[in-house]
């Protein structure tokens, strides 16, 4: 069995100080995350799946219980600590990727590795590595401006590998894109994933972008109700997840 790199245990997390003014987002949360793994947390709007992708990250501090990433104890870092080990040990893609207007996509994708005072070969030898996993090479002097939507989804893709990170965190990734665009980075990463072993966790209220995982976590009301393992093909997931979603939705009703 695959080593964990991340370990959620009894996580709470409430919002507000005062008992009649406050939110429980999490609610005795427990999960781990194995190596290697591609992860998916799907619920409705206010179930907490931001608020839990955020504490992973390290983001936001929980009530209570513990996050393990890597083998080491996120919860009690200072935030220095937290800010350093937030650049070390995870990457991010962002709905709208962040990619900086005035920056090539050599400088975009290196820049975690400029904020970690990296120079020279080094750098070079990262990015080149990072890009040649995602058929960027040919890009790399263009600004972001001079290339498409689906290699500007790429070199966010290499941004957050290029450090090594334990595990990337794709926080709906999919929300701003149209069709087509969102299958691209769903095949990217899902080829990141098992052609290179990338550990990745991705929040997403969607089903189709859901079924490219390996495995769902279910959250309602903050509480982990449900994992679903994917089994068969792609498209018996996708099936098995919008039926989950129906079910789910008849209970509300």
């Amino acid at each position: 069995m695959a080593s964990s790199v991340v370990k959620v245990e009894d996580v709470n997390k409430v919002y507000g100080s005062r008992k009649e003014a406050s939110y429980q987002a999490l609610d005795n949360v427990s999960f781990s995350i194995g190596e290697g793994e591609f992860v998916g947390v799907m619920g409705a709007s206010g179930s907490g799946k931001t608020t839990l992708l955020q504490t992973i990250a390290a983001l936001d501090r929980v009530t209570s219980g513990s996050i393990t990433i890597a083998g080491t104890n996120v919860t009690d870092m200072k935030e220095k600590e937290l800010t350093d080990f937030r650049a070390r040990r995870l990457g991010f893609i962002f709905q709208d990727f962040n990619l900086l207007e005035n920056m090539t996509v050599y400088e975009n994708i290196a820049l975690p590795l400029f904020l970690q005072n990296q120079k020279g070969g080094s750098v070079r030898e990262e990015v080149q590595r990072a890009a040649g996993m995602l058929g960027m090479e040919d890009t790399l002097s263009k600004y972001p401006a001079m290339i498409s939507g689906g290699q500007k989804q790429r070199a966010a893709a290499a941004r957050a590998l290029v450090h090594h990170p334990s595990m990337i965190l794709a926080d709906e990734p999919t929300g701003a894109l149209d069709s087509g665009n969102a299958k691209g980075l769903l095949e990217t990463l899902q080829h990141l994933n098992e052609n290179h072993g990338v550990t990745i966790m991705m929040v997403t209220h969607d089903a189709f972008s859901a079924s490219y995982c390996g495995r769902i976590l279910f959250l309602e009301d903050g509480r982990l109700y449900k994992e679903m393992q994917r089994n068969g093909t792609r498209e018996e997931f996708f099936k098995q997840i919008l039926d989950e979603q129906a079910e789910a939705g008849k209970k509300k009703l």
